[in-house]
């Protein structure tokens, strides 16, 4: 009766467990962004300063609409423009260079407006942030990209107070004065008006006043219409923009960079002489191609960038507990893991960041979490099937490593795991084959002493070999079962990690060929081999730096801000670690730490031991692991994450381990995880708005960071 109760006490624990990594999910989608994005981009050419007046796009805005007032009778109405807004996928300029975009609001689409003239606006930003920037660039904006961002008057008057009568003002030219800048949409805000006059007042109604291509400046090879047809894109998701400062709609630095990535995949081998570009550099192939799967999903808009990642720390806190729980065979401490994940404010933080950093943290605890199966239970039988955790192991410590170079550092601690499983089948096989040769020479002896007929010496002679006794089969089944084992394991496992790291890293290169082609070799004469663009895919890791990245040492980790509006935000983007989170990490640390005196104090060394080292060694390696990718690494948040988690590991088990004991202390431990599990949940909910980047009162923001 205890032991069914207990296995139906497990049994709530993983249910819970699952229960927590769903809810973790959902939570993580609901706040994950917005589903609007832009559709396809457009390169808008540079004209040169000297020829400025020359447009590249001219639109032509609708005059009216036809619709139904209150009662019921058929109105025209006429629109007023307001505001032009603009997406900017990328500036094809040098760092940190001051990058201008005009728009002038005309009459006619031959029209000019004049040097001083009260209709014309211009978009002016530095093109990410340099060490060598000018006094003029350091006062522009820098976080324009992949932002909707109002392009300004260059003078003002009433005129640009009150907007412009589209009857009047039809046509919108749009200039790049600077470089090639790839644009993903333009959108005309305006207001509806109840008359047909530029001095009527408005409905109160804000839209997107319907536009059109009118001409676009044609490339060499293009006609007109071609040109014009293709400039359409910049009109092809046509809604109202939100300047909202919040995540939900906006990008983070780092996520721009993924952005830029995925738009130079879908524009393929189109590239401008000339051009910069700038790609992923830090993250491998594989991450970048996850992610344009998401954006092609869900489309290029927050929550397409962000589902996989997402989707890749619930797995991630699914397959932590699930190690946790066989590492110390107890639900219990899978189920403390588990709150400890979600709970934790910055793991919800960064696996909603759209970055490939979750995903490397899900595949490598798959891998550890595959190759540690093997080494608990071993090989079942010598066949391929008793092999396909190494054969999942393997691959995911490749793909771990095609997500970040780095992660090689942690694999080789999966690949030492995966020798101490070999060493342990080989004592099995010395155990079994130990028990075969008694059984063998037990049976050799017990015929030893029965009487035999003497024959005669010719029948003796010609008599044939006696077969093989059933013991002896034993010991040569036992030998051969074991020769396989070794080898199919061996096999499967080296292959599907080394060869599979090569051979996906080429396959997943591919999709990014072009990206690659256009940041380290010329479009026009590609110098360098799909073999290379791999390899320096792999190097990234170590090496890479992308421009204007966030901060990639290992403080990241606690402080992600996004900033939005001077000395005052209007919204936080925050990786703060919970700090009851910290505590339990630290206590972890102590278990740890008094796991290995006991051991060091033990006089003899019988199960339970052997068992505490097992539980201590694998998250006391994990961490030192992490700690050393951390040291090396570019992004370093990725392992200083990794390291949190294998001490989330440790404190689990500190958890299961004195809250199980008899006495006193078992009942202080109890009270103690209970009060710390209030906390936790108190300070994630206090921690909340910052970990999703939900909008905050610039006030709030103001008061808590000065």
């Amino acid at each position: 009766m205890p032991n069914s109760n207990n296995r139906k006490k497990t049994s709530l624990a993983l249910r819970l467990i699952y229960v927590i990594a769903l809810i973790f999910l959902c939570v993580g989608l609901c706040v994950l962004g917005s589903f609007r994005g832009t559709g396809e981009a457009y390169e808008l050419k540079t004209q040169g300063k000297q020829d400025a007046e020359t447009p590249s796009v001219v639109f032509q805005l609708e005059k009216n609409c036809e619709e139904t007032d209150a009662a019921g009778e058929s109105v025209t109405r006429y629109y007023r423009l307001k505001h032009i807004y603009i997406n900017v996928g990328a500036a094809y300029g040098e760092t940190g260079d001051a990058v201008t975009l005009r728009a002038e609001i005309v009459s006619g689409p031959n029209s000019s407006a004049t040097q001083s003239g009260g209709r014309r606006l211009e978009l002016t930003f530095s093109n990410f942030a340099s060490d060598e920037e000018t006094e003029e660039t350091k006062s522009l904006p820098d976080d324009v990209f992949y932002r909707w961002v109002e392009m300004t008057p260059t003078a003002t008057s009433d005129t640009y107070a009150n907007g412009w009568y589209v009857s009047t003002y039809s046509y919108v030219k749009l200039t790049s004065r600077t470089c090639n800048v790839l644009i993903n949409e333009v959108v005309f805000v305006g207001e509806k008006l109840v008359s047909n006059s530029s001095t009527a007042e408005s409905t109160g109604e804000v839209v997107v006043i319907p536009a059109s291509v009118y001409s676009a400046t044609p490339l060499v090879g293009e006609n007109p219409e071609g040109a014009a047809a293709k400039a359409q894109t910049l009109l092809d998701r046509q809604y109202l923009p939100s300047t909202d400062a919040s995540r939900f709609n906006r990008f983070t630095v780092s996520e721009e960079i993924s952005m830029m990535t995925i738009a130079e995949m879908r524009a393929g081998n189109t590239y401008g002489d000339g051009n910069v570009y700038r790609v992923e550099a830090v993250y491998g192939a594989l991450g970048e191609d996850i992610l344009a799967l998401g954006t092609l999903i869900f489309g290029m808009s927050p929550f397409g960038l962000r589902f996989f990642p997402m989707l890749a720390a619930a797995g991630a806190l699914l397959v932590g507990s699930l190690l946790v729980r066989r590492i110390a065979k107890n639900d219990r401490a899978g189920l403390v893991f588990a709150v400890l994940f979600a709970l934790a404010s910055a793991t919800l933080a960064l696996g909603g960041l759209g970055t490939p950093l979750m995903l490397g943290v899900f595949f490598f605890l798959l891998s550890l979490d595959m190759c540690h199966r093997f080494y608990a239970n071993g090989m079942k039988r010598a066949d391929f099937a008793s092999a396909v955790p190494l054969l999942v192991s393997g691959l995911a410590g490749a793909f771990a490593i095609l997500i970040h170079g780095a992660f090689i550092i942690p694999v080789a601690g999966v690949a030492l795991l995966f020798g101490a499983g070999i060493v342990r089948q080989l004592r099995a096989r010395r155990y079994h084959l130990d028990v075969a040769i008694a059984e063998a020479e037990a049976e050799e002896a017990a015929q030893k002493t029965e009487k035999t007929v003497s024959e005669s010496a010719e029948e003796q002679t010609d008599a044939p070999a006696p077969a093989l006794s059933p013991a002896k089969k034993k010991v040569a089944a036992v030998v051969a079962e074991y020769r396989s084992k070794t080898s199919i394991a061996a096999v499967t496992f080296g292959c599907a990690l080394v060869i599979g790291a090569i051979v996906f890293a080429l396959l997943f290169a591919l999709p990014l060929y072009y990206p690659y082609i256009k940041m380290y070799s010329d479009p026009a004469q590609p110098g360098i081999s799909i073999f290379g663009l791999a390899a320096k895919a792999f190097a990234g890791g170590f090496v890479g730096v992308n421009a204007a990245a966030e901060s990639s040492n290992a403080f990241n980790i606690f402080y992600l801000l996004m900033r939005t509006d001077g000395a005052a935000y209007s919204a936080v983007f925050g990786a703060f670690l919970n700090p009851v989170a910290i505590l339990a990490a630290v206590c972890g640390i102590a278990f740890l730490v008094y796991h290995i005196v006991c051991l060091a104090r033990a006089k003899q060394w019988d199960k339970a031991e052997r068992n505490l080292l097992r539980r201590t060694m694998l998250p006391l390696f994990g961490l030192v692991f992490a700690l050393i990718a951390a040291a090396f690494a570019e992004n370093a948040v990725l392992f200083v994450l990794l390291a949190w988690i294998f001490l989330f590991m440790a404190a689990a088990d500190a958890v299961s381990d004195f809250t199980a004991r008899e006495g006193s202390t078992g009942k202080t431990s109890r009270v103690l995880a209970w009060v710390g599990f209030g906390l936790l949940v108190a300070l994630f909910v206090l921690y909340f708005v910052f970990a999703t980047g939900l909008p905050v009162a610039a006030s709030v923001i103001s008061a808590i960071f000065g």
